[in-house]
């Protein structure tokens, strides 16, 4: 049996993963929750960044809703890099690639933003990097700027394996079977996230969208 990992820094693994993506569609409607609540707090959205970014899905719906924003792409991944750049070459002169470790935020020399998203990646670190990239997302934001997590969460019983089951009903099957990339801790759960919310400093946390195991963290800095 194949027990090899997939890497994101393969370029190989990074295209299969995308052209696998069988939930991409169904992440499009909390894309555009997002898009949707920050336009109805009616600021000014200058400044986009995405966290662990990866082919760039949720920076272009924000850069295709607010023409005057400017986005920053964070990930690690050179070979996502290259896909991101290819799907946000409509927005060429209005991104910033920065190829960067999401869980070292605070090193990097970024400006204010009035959104912070970030899309499957979080799941991936540990609790205390989870609660560090909260507080250093908030202390990112201007004053009224929102935070989103999009990502997978802990849920209870057996539901994980009921739902993961009936997930390809709703979304399709992959075509092929991927190799597993890394995954060292337990899901956190939504009450969990909100709890880490609340104490990195956001007003009112909440989930606005939530389907099988995917859910949507929202948070503003007040």
């Amino acid at each position: 049996m194949d027990t090899e990992l997939g890497t994101w820094h393969s370029a190989a693994y990074a295209s299969q993963w995308a052209a696998e993506d069988v939930i991409a569609d169904m992440l499009a409607l909390p894309r555009r929750l997002s898009v949707a609540l920050v336009a109805d707090a009616q600021i000014d959205v200058g400044h986009v960044v995405d966290l662990g970014a990866g082919p760039g899905a949720y920076l272009e719906h924000f850069l295709r809703a607010f023409p005057g924003a400017r986005g920053t792409w964070i990930d690690s991944s050179e070979p996502m890099r290259a896909a991101a750049e290819e799907q946000l070459a409509p927005f060429a002169d209005r991104v910033t690639y920065v190829v960067a470790d999401v869980e070292r935020l605070a090193d990097l020399d970024l400006e204010r933003a009035d959104a912070v998203v970030t899309s499957r990646v979080l799941h991936h670190f540990a609790p205390e990097s989870i609660r560090r990239v909260f507080r250093e997302a908030h202390e990112l934001l201007a004053p009224g700027g929102f935070f989103f997590d999009l990502d997978h969460v802990g849920v209870p019983g057996d539901w994980r394996e009921s739902y993961k089951r009936i997930r390809d009903d709703l979304t399709g099957a992959r075509t092929r079977r991927l190799k597993p990339h890394r995954h060292d801790y337990p899901l956190r759960s939504v009450d969990e996230l909100l709890g880490d919310a609340t104490a990195a400093g956001f007003e009112a946390p909440d989930v606005p969208w939530r389907t099988l195991y995917t859910a949507l963290i929202l948070g503003r800095r007040a």
